[in-house]
């Protein structure tokens, strides 16, 4: 049976050390991952009428990030299924239940110590999070916000 689990992230390549330590964490099985960016949802009828979440994903993914996802999905291919980014809008308990719902999550992965960048509209998502009906679980890394995404990069599979 495939476990499906939720990790935030904020497309730096650091953030996905809780990805990889998640999966660490879940290795004697079968993972769906699906990783959040959270994101205020603009109120302006324009932007509402050409809102496309593919397009805003991948004005936020960098190469380095892309890269990073890659070497996670090789170094956990057998255990790692699909990974998917979804945009989170939501800030409220019932938001996120619906959300994880939808989403068929059944346990939910946040970094201890590491605290998201948050950019123009985004937001930090940990304390909605931590409001959940499942298991959420903290992992801790030694994080040094002070590397290049390259270094990052490096940094992850040392």
């Amino acid at each position: 049976m495939v476990k499906n689990i939720l990790v935030p992230i904020d497309f730096r390549v650091a953030s996905l050390n809780t990805l990889k330590l998640a999966m660490d964490y879940c290795k004697d099985q079968k993972v769906n991952a699906v990783l959040i960016y959270a994101q205020h949802l603009d109120d302006s009828i324009t932007e509402l009428m050409f809102y496309s979440p593919r397009k805003i994903i991948r004005s936020l993914q960098s190469a380095e990030f892309n890269h990073a996802l890659e070497i996670i999905k090789n170094r956990f291919e057998g255990i790692l299924g699909d990974i998917k980014i979804e945009l989170f809008h939501g800030n409220n308990k019932n938001f996120l239940n619906n959300f994880l719902s939808a989403q068929k999550i059944e346990e939910i992965f946040i970094p201890k110590t590491y605290e998201l960048k948050i950019t123009k509209r985004a937001f930090d998502p940990i304390p909605v999070i931590k409001t959940a009906n499942i298991r959420v679980v903290e992992l801790e890394w030694n994080v040094t916000y002070n590397k290049t995404e390259q270094e990052q990069l490096i940094a992850l599979f040392n």
